[in-house]
């Protein structure tokens, strides 16, 4: 086993990976910390540091305790010391993402039909209709995006749930309004989409890290 010793506090930080592994840059003092292979033939007396690291199971970085991904691969890392919950649903980028896709649809249906909206789907002109289709499915996939994004989910479980619970909201609400069959739909197609966009709103949350 080797170290890192710092020069200020006498601190030192265990390496079972090797010196190339270890991801700090400076004691937690700020002094500088420097290699040894050994703690012995030293004048010092060397305190062990109280840091929990946390070894990625993927490549085997040794990572220091806050951090949420890996230095060096970049994948999550999950720290089992730490008792957090595994879900974290965030109201605030729900509704943003849900609002979103409401004021999104509505200028899309006035967009496309303008004032002159049908009131049954056969009355819709086919065009008319893979166009608001097309529309609506970007629009839920930029909804789940923002959900996932504003909700600062940084592991994709949270940012599929807090993607996915766009569209099912939707969907409830289709449900009341339209019965069992239009809620089934509604939360299948806008649900799956919200999902897609949930992942792309954790990678780029992940990536501002």
């Amino acid at each position: 086993m080797s170290y890192l010793i710092c020069e200020e506090c006498g601190k030192y930080y265990e390496l079972n990976e090797g010196k190339s592994s270890f991801s700090y840059a400076k004691c937690e003092c700020g002094g500088k910390l420097n290699y040894s292979s050994t703690l012995n033939g030293s004048k010092k007396n060397y305190i062990p540091s109280n840091d929990q690291k946390i070894t990625c199971s993927t490549c085997g970085v040794v990572n220091s305790e806050n951090s949420v991904i890996c230095s060096g691969c970049g994948r999550e890392l999950i720290n089992v010391s730490k008792k957090s919950p595994n879900v974290s649903i965030s109201i605030l980028g729900v509704a943003v993402g849900f609002g979103f896709l409401i004021i999104a649809i509505v200028l899309s249906v006035l967009a496309i039909f303008g004032t002159n909206i049908p009131q049954k789907t056969e009355d819709i002109p086919q065009n008319f209709l893979i166009a608001f289709g097309i529309l609506a499915m970007c629009v839920a996939i930029i909804s789940g995006l923002i959900s996932s994004y504003i909700g600062g989910s940084i592991n994709f479980k949270n940012g599929i749930i807090n993607g996915g619970l766009v569209g099912v909201i939707l969907g409830i609400m289709v449900g009341i309004t339209s019965g069992s069959l239009a809620f089934f739909g509604v939360i299948a197609i806008f649900g799956s989409l919200s999902v897609v966009g949930g992942i792309f709103g954790t990678l780029l949350k992940r990536k501002k890290l």
